[in-house]
């Protein structure tokens, strides 16, 4: 069955003993409850889905030039997607893998002297039913630390969700050892991303 933003947000609610709320499409519920969830829940989900390389999330684009050059440095800019969060990968299109060329991601923008530029990414995603189930549970638990205070939560409630979270991420760092193994052709990895990068593999930043 496909999950909507409400259940999502009401399986938070349940993990603090805290009433439901009806919809969460519905801006005319004003509720703690509904009103926490328009707080928090766009930040928490975007948040969680940058800190880590999940599957449903990954996109490639080729990128279109600006008409505006850099004013210095570099000669091309190039647009970022609308729904860009966090670079994988980028390539010039010359080669099988990537080549060793310097950029740099300013803003919506990636400057570089390169001609033409492809990039893969974590991508926004606002769709529930294209969520991963394992980024359902953190999700849920990320949103219900977030809520502890609602309701007269148990004020151990925040230890005990944090167990929690710290139980289900050895799932979610296998599963992202298991996909990414192999890397693809594009993941050949210039200076830029060193500072991101362990192995040859994009690390998680959910931590613990």
């Amino acid at each position: 069955m496909a999950i909507s933003n409400t259940s999502i947000y009401n399986m938070a609610l349940a993990k603090i003993g805290a009433s439901r709320i009806i919809n969460f499409e519905n801006a005319s519920e004003n509720s703690p409850q509904a009103i926490q969830c328009r707080l928090h829940f766009e930040q928490t989900r975007d948040a969680l889905t940058e800190s880590h390389t999940w599957r449903f999330a990954s996109g490639r684009e080729k990128l279109s030039q600006d008409t505006v050059d850099p004013e210095f440095e570099y000669d091309n800019q190039f647009i970022l997607p609308t729904d860009y969060l966090v670079k994988k990968s980028v390539w010039n299109g010359d080669g099988p893998r990537d080549t060793n060329f310097s950029y740099s991601l300013e803003g919506n923008r990636l400057l570089t002297n390169e001609d033409e530029i492809h990039l893969r990414y974590i991508k926004r995603v606002t769709d529930s039913t294209k969520f991963d189930p394992l980024f359902v549970e953190v999700f849920v638990l990320k949103l219900a630390l977030k809520l502890v205070a609602l309701a007269g939560a148990n004020p151990k409630m925040a230890e005990i969700l944090g167990r929690e979270l710290t139980l289900i991420m050895p799932s979610v760092r296998t599963r992202s050892r298991q996909e990414t193994e192999n890397i693809g052709r594009n993941d050949l990895h210039t200076w830029n991303d060193a500072r991101l990068t362990n192995g040859g593999r994009i690390d998680s930043r959910l931590g613990n």
